[in-house]
């Protein structure tokens, strides 16, 4: 292999991460076929029960079998999840559980007709939306889908049979597939079928014999489906080779997006054309600063959102000149091929007076290959017409515009005898000039012909007359006519590019003011009411932020009344846990009254914006962007606010802690010189005492005192160990004198055990604190009688390991449970077997200790019962 063949080793560790993605999610397999009936579910259902006898964990989420006997038979034996009823217009119909599908989490899910619309008020609108949150769930799908689903094929299939398809699947989808099994037959055996009732029955049959399945039509589908299968397998090798060789691709497309309806059979042809390329691609749209109705921004939405689901990477931009707009981007991404439309042909006065967008754009860039696809559906030249010189201005402005000719004319009238008619042009040419700088372009032209109609009817003479005898007086009209539109229109323009420049400057403006809102804000509250009236001011509606508690839940902490539903409130977690937009306009929970951004930092989810439109109005992209950028600020703002947060309650904890182990030290100090004297009072009792009685009185309160004396000494070694001002002396002693004195001071609480203590054979001499080992080894042997039956024995081992210390206090007790370990070394925990009095600080000492000398514990359960702790220390001897 020479140095050009060897593979990119960023590609390569690019590609090993995307395999190591896709290994963690479900796999995808689709049964294809080019019509209903081809037997896609019968092979579904056939390759089920082979995986079920593989052993396989798998489900029927749904399956529609159109009744066929065939394909019923092949359900007996295979466990069905019931389907949820939802209810929509008082009426209520069967649809796939999500839910409970991920409740159960199944290997393997079975959901017939991917490209199935759910019932409004699921989840999600599509059910290819449902797969795709199995999947991310790590749970293995088989699905069905014919031909004229898939989206870039839909034009093509209504251009063939002349039938709409209303429901789609994205390409997207099929290339996250890992295998395509196509079922086919041929045209002629599926309309034998059809007639047989094995596809529709009844007048299902007929009617779909009549339109449909025709054989040509079904000849044209599966050739499609054929060619579309086979150019995925191509596309797939190619992805194989091009990570094993190293190829670049170099091409990258462009897509020019607006808001009329012929963009989506624009952006499909784009799709194609991109994927036989094997060559990402980019969905573009300029926003030239007008004003688009709520049902153009919806269309425009939903183009961009089509461009999103077929894969592309989708852009907007802000610029009055559409080509400069393409020209700037298309230098920005490398992009060598600009797909366009054919273009239709364009009204007389824009020839003339300006250039098209395909000649700016071939003119000024030869480096970009500029591809014409066909449109079956080219708007007419008067609908573009009408488009062109559509009256967007308010209906006054049309009256001021007459009023305006009106005036000029009055004062024309009276200044005709005194100046001529020529002069009296200039008048109306300087008030059309004046008009263009307050009106749009609607009022200006019709300013401009009424002038044009007064001064010649009126004033040019033959005056009151049409007729113009006078060859000159003809230019005239015709050059001021022109003049005072050309003018206008400047004019216009150059007011709309003001207010384009203006609408940017303010967009920017607002953007900035909520920043500053958001570093200025002190606590949560203040930002949240600061950031809901700052929003409401510019968009209308409710805002509010909920955030994540301590324990990692979403808080429904909210005076707005819709977060109290229960489709709201599963729209915020849905956006919260999986870090999308979802809710009102989105394709996840689309019933939510409100429309829920994720808030994240470093990709983990913190908070929740929830917005709440006023009215139902669609959000424009630029809105979208402007509460995407709010949300990113907010995030930062927001892990900030936790961090400082977690700080404050951490130093609160530790002052309390601090104080905690003073009270105890103190506490101790206190204690620990009655509890001396007390002690050589019962020793003086023990040797004094004559009746038995008494004797056994004194042993008693002997060893309740020596009991209460270790609890004091536990007390003062935890205050000191964790306040950090123990005097650590580590030096070389013998681990026999250590265990004998550990011994001795145990002695009365032995309590009738037999403690079984074999010292090693040769002494061994390690570096360790004898004082506190002393203690950690104390405790270990009061844990051992604590919880160990009457008179049973306790053994105490020490051995040489690899240059360690092992020193094992082994019991006969009931042991310890595995949901246990976990807790016994926690401060004042204690289990309910304990027959001493205490408070559950000495396996804490013993950690404590062992790690302060840099070892180790081992604690398990001895075969016969009991347990056995061993204290290692690492020190050679």
């Amino acid at each position: 292999m020479t140095i050009e063949d060897k593979p990119d080793p960023d590609q390569l560790l690019k590609a090993i991460q995307q395999e190591e993605q896709r290994n963690s999610l479900g796999r995808l397999k689709i049964f294809f076929g080019m019509a209903a009936g081809v037997g896609k579910t019968y092979a579904m259902l056939q390759e089920a029960h082979e995986r079920k006898g593989e052993g396989i964990d798998l489900v029927i989420g749904t399956v529609n079998t159109h009744s066929r006997r065939e394909t019923e038979k092949l359900l007996k034996g295979l466990t069905f999840v019931p389907e949820k009823w939802v209810k929509f217009k008082d009426k209520a119909f069967k649809e796939l559980d999500l839910e409970r599908i991920l409740d159960m989490k199944p290997q393997l899910v079975l959901i017939d007709e991917l490209a199935h619309t759910n019932v409004p008020g699921s989840k999600h609108p599509k059910r290819w939306q449902d797969v795709v949150e199995i999947l991310d769930a790590g749970i293995d799908v088989y699905s069905t889908l014919n031909v004229q689903h898939l989206e870039s094929r839909k034009d093509i299939v209504e251009s063939i049979t002349g039938i709409l398809v209303h429901e789609t699947v994205p390409d997207l989808i099929l290339e996250r597939a890992t295998t395509i099994e196509i079922v086919d037959i041929a045209p002629t055996e599926l309309l034998q079928r059809l007639k047989e009732g094995k596809v529709y029955l009844g007048d299902q049959s007929i009617i779909a014999a009549e339109n449909f399945f025709q054989e040509d039509h079904l000849t044209a589908l599966r050739e499609i489906a054929l060619r579309f299968t086979a150019e995925k397998v191509d596309h797939d090798l190619h992805g194989i080779l091009a990570m094993g060789r190293g190829w670049k691709t170099r091409e990258r497309l462009m897509v020019a997006v607006s808001a009329a309806s012929s963009s989506q059979q624009l952006i499909r042809s784009a799709r194609r054309l991109a994927f036989e390329l094997d060559a990402p691609w980019i969905a573009v749209f300029v926003n030239t600063g007008a004003k688009l109705t709520p049902e153009d921004q919806a269309r425009l939405n939903k183009n961009l959102q089509l461009a999103k689901e077929l894969g592309a990477e989708v852009m907007t931009t802000n610029d009055l000149n559409i080509a400069n707009a393409l020209q700037r981007i298309a230098k920005q991404k490398n992009i060598t091929r600009l797909v366009m439309g054919r273009p239709a042909q364009r009204p007389f006065l824009q020839r003339i007076f300006q250039a098209s967008l395909l000649d700016k754009l071939e003119s000024e860039n030869k480096q970009l290959d500029i591809l014409i696809l066909r449109q079956d559906r080219l708007v007419s030249l008067y609908k573009r017409t009408i488009q062109a010189f559509q009256l967007t201005s308010p209906m006054v402005f049309y009256w001021i515009a007459c009023g305006a000719v009106l005036f000029l004319t009055l004062v024309g009238y009276f200044a005709h005898p005194l100046i001529g008619y020529q002069a009296v042009g200039e008048i109306f040419l300087f008030g059309i000039l004046v008009l263009s700088l307050f009106l749009g372009q609607g009022p200006i032209l019709l300013a401009t012909g009424l002038s044009a109609l007064s001064w010649g009817y009126l004033f040019v003479p033959p005056m009151f007359n049409f007729a113009i005898n006078n060859a000159h007086d003809i230019l005239l009209i015709f050059l001021y006519f022109f003049t005072a539109t050309i003018i206008g229109l400047l004019n216009t323009r150059i007011k709309e590019r003001d207010v384009f420049l203006y609408r940017r400057e303010e967009k920017v403006e607002h953007l900035y003011e909520v920043m500053r809102e958001i570093a200025k804000s002190s606590n949560l509250q203040y930002l949240r009411l600061n950031i809901d009236a700052k929003l409401k001011a510019l968009f209308g509606g409710e805002f509010d932020i909920l955030v994540k508690g301590g324990d990692n839940h979403l808080i429904f902490e909210s005076q707005i009344s819709f977060l109290n539903e229960e489709m709201d409130r599963a729209a915020a977690l849905w956006s919260f846990r999986q870090g999308r937009v979802a809710g009102w306009s989105t394709d996840t929970l689309p019933s939510a009254k409100a429309v829920y951004f994720p808030i994240s930092f470093s990709k983990t989810p913190i908070a929740v914006l929830a917005y709440s439109p006023k009215d139902q109005k669609p959000l424009s992209i630029d809105e979208v962007n402007f509460l995407q950028a709010v949300t990113e600020q907010l995030g930062i703002y927001l892990e900030r606010y936790v961090f400082e947060e977690r700080i404050r309650n951490q130093n609160y904890l530790w002052q309390v802690e601090k104080l905690h182990i003073a009270i105890f030290r103190s506490l101790s100090k206190g204690f620990y010189a009655p509890l001396e004297k007390m002690s050589s009072m019962t020793q003086a009792l023990k040797q004094t005492a004559l009746r038995q009685e008494e004797k056994e009185l004194a042993q008693e309160m002997d060893q309740a005192t020596n009991n209460l004396k270790m609890i004091v000494d536990n007390i003062l070694t935890i205050s000191q160990l964790e306040s950090g001002f123990i005097q650590f002396r580590k030096e070389k002693h013998s681990i026999r004198s250590l265990i004998e004195e550990a011994f001795q001071e145990v002695t009365l609480l032995i309590n009738g055990h037999q403690i079984d203590l074999q010292p090693p054979e040769h002494d061994l001499f390690f570096v360790f604190d004898f004082k506190l080992m002393k203690i950690a080894i104390k405790n270990v042997l009061i844990n051992a009688i604590e919880y160990s039956p009457p008179s049973s024995s306790i053994d105490i081992r020490t051995s040489l390991l690899d240059m360690e210390c092992k020193i094992s206090v082994m019991d006969k007790g009931p042991g310890i449970s595995k949901e246990m370990i976990p807790f016994i070394f926690e401060k004042f925990y204690r289990a309910q077997r304990s027959k001493l009095e205490g408070i559950g600080l000495g396996l804490t000492i013993v950690k404590s200790v062992i790690e302060l000398h840099q070892g180790r514990l081992e604690i398990k359960n001895r075969e016969g019962g009991g347990t056995e702790f061993s204290l290692i220390l690492p020190s050679a001897p």
